[in-house]
């Protein structure tokens, strides 16, 4: 079951802030633009239910491979349950990808000089490398450190709830991110949702391409060694 929990907390998660995008990414849709109240509020009540029914289910609630990888190195988590934690992920992104291209199939057929790799995954303003690097760790490591040290702190009945709370406020708190790393902190959201945007078809997809050095070098290395460092500091402030 705590394999199951990762999945479906991290689809609520991926599946709330993906609509979101298609709403305000695509024609034909009742949002149409981006606001960025909008834009906070949506991703942190989808992190936040992600993390809460995660935790309801009986899962760790990892929900970012950065937290899973930490964990690993910490010694806390063995490498096979590891890889399961990392393909529930996975799997969740793929799902989340296939349903949002479904349900929003119109409005991609209508969309058809708009781009679609910004809706699955994120990218800065303006793209500095080394910058972004730096930036992706940091905004990592405090949203991670947040949640994982309530995790941790956390117990009883009222634990699911005190995790979504603080994953709701992590987020935004860190919505400042939106313009330095695209608001990712998290290689799921969008090195895995990356992958299956390049496999799965969509209407108007045109031969976009995925910035597979930015996403690679900032959204899985950068978010990952935040997580690690989270994990690391959380473990220490608990030891």
């Amino acid at each position: 079951m705590t394999y199951v929990s990762e999945f479906v907390g991290s689809l609520i998660f991926l599946l709330g802030g993906y609509a979101y995008m298609c709403n305000i990414s695509l024609k034909k849709t009742l949002i149409g633009k981006l606001n960025y109240i909008e834009l906070a509020f949506a991703w942190s009540l989808a992190v936040g239910f992600g993390l809460a029914v995660a935790v309801i289910l009986g899962g760790p609630a990892y929900l970012n491979p950065g937290a899973v990888f930490g964990s690993v190195i910490s010694g806390t988590l063995p490498i096979g349950p590891a890889l399961l934690y990392l393909l529930m992920e996975f799997l969740a992104a793929g799902a989340a990808v296939l349903l949002c291209i479904l349900f929003f199939w119109d409005s991609m057929k209508a969309s058809k000089d708009m781009p679609k790799r910004g809706i699955f995954s994120a990218y800065p303003v303006e793209k500095n490398l080394p910058l972004n690097f730096f930036q992706e760790v940091v905004a990592t490591f405090f949203f991670l450190f947040l949640v994982l040290g309530t995790i941790k702190a956390s117990s009883g009945d009222s634990a699911a709830l005190q995790i979504g709370v603080v994953g709701f406020a992590a987020v935004m708190i860190l919505s400042l991110t939106v313009n330095s790393t695209g608001f990712s902190m998290n290689a799921m959201r969008s090195v895995f949702s990356s992958i299956w945007f390049a496999i799965l078809p969509m209407p108007n997809k045109d031969g976009e391409k995925v910035d597979w050095a930015y996403q690679l070098t900032v959204n899985l290395v950068g978010s990952s060694v935040g997580g690690i460092l989270a994990v690391l500091a959380v473990n220490a402030l608990f030891k």
